[in-house]
């Protein structure tokens, strides 16, 4: 199977397609192993395909491009961005894939964490054999005035959305934590890729994300991968999901939010280890 990405309509009414990108093992004695890629806000195939040529020497790969990311076609309605809809959404991924109970693990990086702990926790269909997150979060603590962006007009939106951005940026390079340039980066996400439909994710998922309490309830491995240090995320909260003894944290020595980046390998041969560990 050569490398390839692909539409699917994961709903008629209104339209929504989004987009695979699929990357078989180069060995055969992983070909069995099924690694679905769900990218965190502002993220899409392409900031992933690295991720996933690196763990091609371990597994099949698909990238899944949630609704409002990347290039999915996305329609402008409010109300299909909270969790139940992408719930819904991922489990026919897996249905489209053909993938049964146990058959693939999922890796969900940060708010793909969470779309990912939502599924686990609420959505139907079959479940993986292991959960591998990057930056895990139990909630998001976002300002009080957020939900009322939602409210606000598309061109008055635009406006307010540089303002938050050129104001944050300052902030970080006050605080001095190396972080701004991710302000920079998410910047030139949200004018390339569909702002609006990223700002109702935000809007419609991430306020409403809440599973503290419920960590038990996931009774799969998980494997955490955090960074050292992290302005976003703080890596001591993983711990809270670790209750399995299949269950490990794994830390990369970086203080920037996007782990991944440059530590490609390293992860791949982490996951490596953890899933060789599970005799996956």
């Amino acid at each position: 199977m050569n490398e390839e990405i692909q539409f699917i309509t994961t709903r008629e009414k209104p339209e929504f397609k989004i987009r695979l990108a699929k990357f078989p093992s180069k060995e055969e004695k992983y070909s069995h192993r099924n690694i679905i890629v769900i990218p965190g806000w502002l993220s899409a195939i392409d900031n992933f395909t690295p991720m996933a040529k690196a763990l091609q020497k371990y597994s099949n790969v698909i990238i899944y491009e949630p609704r409002g990311f990347g290039k999915s076609i996305t329609s402008h309605k409010k109300g299909y961005f909270s969790s139940e809809e992408y719930n819904d959404e991922l489990s026919k991924v897996i249905e489209h894939l053909g993938l049964k109970n146990k058959e693939f693990i999922i890796l969900g990086s940060c708010s793909g964490g969470s779309q990912t702990f939502c599924h686990y926790l609420d959505g139907d269909g079959p479940k993986p054999r292991a959960l591998v997150i990057f930056s895990p979060q139990e909630f998001y603590n976002t300002p009080f005035f957020v939900p009322a962006l939602g409210l606000i007009p598309t061109f008055i939106m635009i406006f307010v959305q540089k303002m938050i951005i050129v104001l944050y940026r300052f902030y970080l390079k006050v605080r001095r934590t190396g972080e701004s340039a991710n302000v920079t980066w998410a910047a030139d996400r949200l004018r390339k890729n569909d702002d609006w439909s990223l700002r109702r994710f935000v809007v419609e998922f991430i306020v409403k994300y809440d599973i503290r309490d419920r960590q038990k309830e996931i009774d799969v491995p998980i494997q955490m991968i955090v960074a050292k240090q992290d302005h976003f995320v703080d890596p001591e909260k993983s711990k809270k999901f670790i209750h399995l003894t299949d269950s490990e944290i794994v830390e990369i020595q970086t203080d920037m939010h996007r782990i991944y980046e440059g530590k490609e390998d390293e992860i791949a041969k982490k996951m490596n280890d953890f899933l060789t560990k599970l005799a996956y």
